[in-house]
């Protein structure tokens, strides 16, 4: 049952412990009931997960992907059929995050949103992921070319996964009381099938090979960029683990590879094209999240089970074990044997990190910007399927034991108890997901009570900021009191996400190239609220506002205080120029939002990327006695990233929209186009001249998805037609060979 002939894998007849062929072992009651333990499996994730369902206010990220889902059915509602790139305003001073961001999945949410509502469809969306993830890994390893046992087996473990990190293939990573890897989710629900089809393709087997493989993988991508990139990277290992006929293996792997790129082209191109201006936090640089952990720390979690058995029992650490010695065993005779132990191996390697495999890691594509703490999906996704093959070793190994022992005994019966012992074994584990599942029920009851009392008085003020308008809202920071400052258990930063405010303080959550510089703000300096325009300040009963702002509206425990801003646009003096890029935005800035010149109202223009710099605004040592300008907010449409406003300017000067700069921005001064360029703390700002002028800026989506989809859909239709005309212009071929010898021999 764990290996088959073995470098062929059509259609390979099941085999028994010790390696042969058995005829029994193609009888439904061998063959059928694997299913019982996916079903089992999943019926244990809808029933413990069900509490996902409760409509509370979210904790984590999933506040951010909420927010994405409805804009993009905002987006749809408004006459944008296929919204794949607009402004998103509500975080970090706004992004093109459709374009910055995996977000095939909230555009998948968003149309089944126009049935079932948004927010009820991106929980159902994360809960059903989860629970029938064991079908995706059943199905997975089948591809693979593991037997039914095996693969259910695997399918069996998967929801008992649970690490020292929280960010793996486990119920932490997706929960209300986790993580909400909510986009993790769909790349892990495709991840097994795309190794199974990626597998098939590169051996050469099954009809329709390029095209599901090129399909699956440029599908994963689209969903998660980490989880595709380590899809492809799966390929490379592929071609390698089968010793003969490496060349065709090659230019099969090559034709995968370029297939799912194209196939996901619509996603890749923009965020290439755009990549200088997708931020790398300077708190990420250095730190595990984008070095990981280093390989005695990842190897030391790994054989003492923290990565798949953190603060339990390691009974599944000891079946991984277990099926890594039976491939190990098998390596020499068996390609899906090393297949399992390549794909364990790169994802150590890719989990362990910089140090010690910087040489070989920093020269992957792009390697800057991979999470590399994030791998430690591949080791337990490949040691989920280790584990269902010692389980099916194992489970297949006691059937012969009986079997031989008690040929009398009855098969069916006999193969009811091994399932049986199969969950009795991992009963530890179950009941340890168990207890988790019902902890974050019960904290998403109580945050529910939460929610219909202090999170109703909120809601008060919030509608008198979204009826009041013109202005961001802040509630503090992650590093300050703002952590301390909630509803139940979800920060007041968090709530305000999740309610679609445009708010100042939940940080780090977009690749908006104003994030670090958001997670420095000044909350005692007067001018910084001026410079991102935070015009509502919401504070607890008894805390003392940080700058002079007026108490406008008070609702339970909170109160709202409104702080003198001009607006989104602003008429400034530009003074020096200061270099930067996409990893050192706050280093160069923050100097300058600490200075004189800066509380005297003036910015700087930026040189960013390498590239010139706007001429300031001011003449080299010019000391200005008045002010540039004043402006008013006309007409300010965040949701779709248009500003526009009435200015006077009393010379030369910058009108900055208090905005991330983005080169799709487009702007018209008195209706004739402008030119558009950085200024700090990496806002967009255009030079007008002396007078009255109405400037309008306008965020211009990316322009050529069209064509980039129909490249994609071209290449699935070569994948599809390709390998049949060849084929059939080989049998001609043949035919004609044939016939023309045989009428030779005459």
């Amino acid at each position: 049952m764990i290996a088959q002939p073995p470098e062929r894998l059509r259609r390979a007849e099941p085999i028994n412990a010790r390696g042969t062929p058995d005829a029994e072992t193609r009888r439904w009651w061998w063959r059928s009931p694997p299913w019982l333990l996916v079903a089992a499996a999943c019926v244990f994730g809808l029933v413990t997960m069900s509490g996902e369902l409760t409509v509370v206010q979210p904790l984590n990220d999933e506040a951010m992907h909420f927010e994405m889902v409805r804009w993009a059915v905002q987006q749809i509602h408004e006459g944008n059929p296929l919204p794949l790139d607009g402004w998103f305003p509500y975080l970090s001073l706004g992004d093109a995050q459709f374009s910055h961001y995996q977000s095939l999945p909230h555009l998948i949410t968003a149309y089944v949103s126009l049935v079932f509502g948004s927010d009820a469809t991106t929980r159902w969306a994360g809960y059903l992921l989860f629970a029938l993830f064991p079908v995706s890994v059943f199905a997975g390893s089948r591809l693979l070319g593991w037997s039914p046992w095996a693969a259910g087996g695997a399918a069996l473990i998967s929801p008992l996964l649970v690490s020292v990190t929280g960010y793996g293939y486990e119920s932490f990573s997706y929960t209300w009381l986790g993580n909400g890897l909510w986009s993790q989710e769909w790349g892990m629900f495709l991840l097994p099938l795309a190794w199974g089809f990626s597998w098939r393709a590169v051996q050469g087997t099954g009809r329709g090979k390029y095209a599901l493989a090129a399909l699956v993988v440029g599908l994963t991508i689209a969903m998660h960029f980490l989880t595709g990139y380590f899809a492809l990277l799966s390929i490379g290992v592929f071609v390698i683990v089968v010793w003969r006929g490496m060349l065709p293996r090659v230019g099969r792997a090559a034709v995968v590879f370029a297939g799912a790129a194209l196939v996901a082209s619509w996603v890749v191109v923009p965020l290439i094209a755009d990549g200088a201006y997708f931020n790398l936090s300077i708190f990420n640089q250095g730190t595990f999240w984008l070095d990981s952990y280093g390989a005695p720390r990842a190897l030391g979690w790994l054989f003492t089970g923290q990565l798949f058995d953190y603060g339990r029992f390691p009974i599944v650490s000891l079946l991984v074990a277990l099926g890594a010695c039976v491939c190990i065993g098998r390596f020499h005779k068996d390609a899906r044997a090393r297949a399992l132990i390549g794909l364990m191996a790169m994802s150590i390697v890719l989990f362990s990190g910089r140090q010690p495999f910087g040489l070989i890691l920093n020269l992957l594509p792009g390697n800057a910007d991979l999470y590399l703490s994030r791998y430690m999906m591949g080791i337990q996704l490949a040691g989920d399927l280790l584990a269902g093959v010692g389980l099916a070793w194992l489970g297949e190994s006691l059937f012969q034991l009986v079997r031989n022992w008690k040929p009398r005994v009855r098969r069916v019966p006999l193969v009811a108890g091994l399932m049986a012992a199969s969950v009795l074994v991992t009963l530890p584990a179950w009941l340890n997901r168990a207890a988790y599942a019902a902890s974050d029920s019960n904290s998403i009851a109580l945050q529910a009570v939460s929610d219909q009392t202090d999170g109703a008085s909120l809601d008060v003020l919030i509608n008198v900021i979204k009826a009041r308008g013109g202005g961001r809202t802040y509630a503090g920071l992650p590093g300050n009191w703002g952590q301390q400052y909630d509803i139940g258990q979800v920060p007041v930063y968090a709530y305000l996400a999740d309610n679609d405010v445009d708010e100042f303080g939940f940080t780090l959550r977009t690749p908006s190239l104003l994030a670090d510089n958001e997670a420095f703000f000044n909350q005692g300096d007067p001018a910084q609220y001026q410079l991102y325009d935070i015009r509502y300040i919401l504070v607890p009963t008894g805390m003392t506002v940080p700058v002079p702002a007026t108490l406008i509206a008070t609702s339970g425990r909170h109160r709202l205080y409104l702080v003198a801003t001009s607006g989104y646009l602003q008429v400034v003096d530009t003074s020096g120029v200061i270099e930067a890029n996409r990893g050192d935005m706050a280093a160069q800035m923050q100097p300058f939002l600490r200075s004189v010149a800066f509380q005297d109202g003036e910015l700087s223009t930026v040189a960013y990327d390498g590239g010139g710099a706007s001429a300031p605004t001011l003449p080299i040592g010019a000391t200005p006695t008045s002010a540039p300008g004043a402006s008013n907010d006309a007409l300010v449409e965040p949701q779709d990233g248009y500003f526009a406003g009435n200015i006077t300017a009393s010379r030369t000067a910058a009108v900055v929209l208090k905005v991330t700069y983005d080169p799709l921005w487009q702007v018209t001064v008195d209706g004739r186009p402008g030119l558009t360029y950085m200024v700090v703390p990496g806002f967009v700002a255009v030079t007008v001249g002396a007078g009255r002028h109405t400037v309008v800026f306008q965020y211009v989506p990316y322009s050529h998805y069209g064509s980039l989809l129909s490249i994609g859909a071209l290449a699935l239709v070569i994948l599809v037609l390709g390998p049949w005309v060849w084929r059939r212009r080989l049998r001609a071929m043949v035919y004609r060979r044939a016939t023309l010898l045989g009428r030779r021999t005459r």
